[in-house]
């Protein structure tokens, strides 16, 4: 993305630099001027290069968007850039929460983040056009629940990005992790691709498609050395359609 962060002062930019500093450590890196490149574990402006070949919506115009899980805000700031017309973002860890807000004052994108529960998501939050989930269903111990609470404030479409079996003989189960995966002890679940499907039209939406996976670490073991997940897209529609 370009977020076209305009900054000429060299005092503003190193006040800036400073307050980055300060909010580390990000998971979700921002390509934000030549100036200020956050780096982070998760290449964000590359895997949106990936799930926009998958399907990630290239145009939000008028759309209203819940990002569940959105950690500091990249996929939320993607659909505000991309013309939607109300977003809001849940994370439960409050360090997130404070890089999301501080990047959605320094860029001025109307984003409003809160902190809370996927688990605790309803009505009161309003309904949404559009649900965005990405790196967190594997995150839920109880996915059904959850799902079933974004169905209800979802009147359209669900967009969920995850860690999916890459086994094709394992491609309608799911697993448990009892303990930790890749060192976190809050991975519970791989899914296989058809797995989430059926929890996806389970929970309310009527069609739910796998798109593919944009990357497949075949015969990789984590720390734990469990087979690793590759990682995919995942869209669900309420229509049917």
């Amino acid at each position: 993305m370009n977020w076209r962060l305009d900054v000429n002062s060299t005092e503003e930019r190193e006040e800036i630099l400073d307050a980055v500093k300060r909010l580390e450590p990000w998971y979700h890196s921002f390509d934000l001027a030549d100036w200020l490149k956050i780096e982070a574990i998760h290449d964000s402006d590359s895997v949106l290069a990936c799930l926009d070949r998958l399907g990630f919506p290239r145009d939000f115009s008028g759309k209203t968007v819940l990002d569940v899980g959105c950690n500091a805000g990249y996929y939320s700031f993607v659909a505000k850039a991309r013309g939607a017309k109300r977003v809001m973002g849940v994370e439960l860890d409050s360090h997130y929460v404070r890089q999301a807000k501080y990047l959605s004052n320094l860029l001025a994108l109307d984003v409003e983040f809160i902190k809370d529960d996927a688990r605790r998501v309803d009505a009161s939050l309003g309904t949404f056009d559009i649900v965005i989930c990405t790196g967190l269903m594997y995150h839920i111990a109880d996915p059904t629940n959850v799902l079933s609470k974004l169905s209800a404030v979802c009147t359209d479409t669900i967009l969920i990005e995850s860690e999916f079996l890459l086994d094709p003989a394992l491609i309608s189960m799911a697993r448990f992790i009892e303990g930790s995966y890749m060192d976190d002890p809050t991975n519970w679940w791989i899914y296989g691709p058809q797995c989430l499907e059926g929890m996806v039209r389970a929970a309310g939406f009527g069609r739910a498609e796998f798109r593919g996976f944009y990357r497949e670490p075949h015969g990789e073991l984590s720390p734990e050395g469990i087979p690793k997940g590759g990682r995919g897209f995942l869209v669900g529609k309420k229509d049917g359609r």
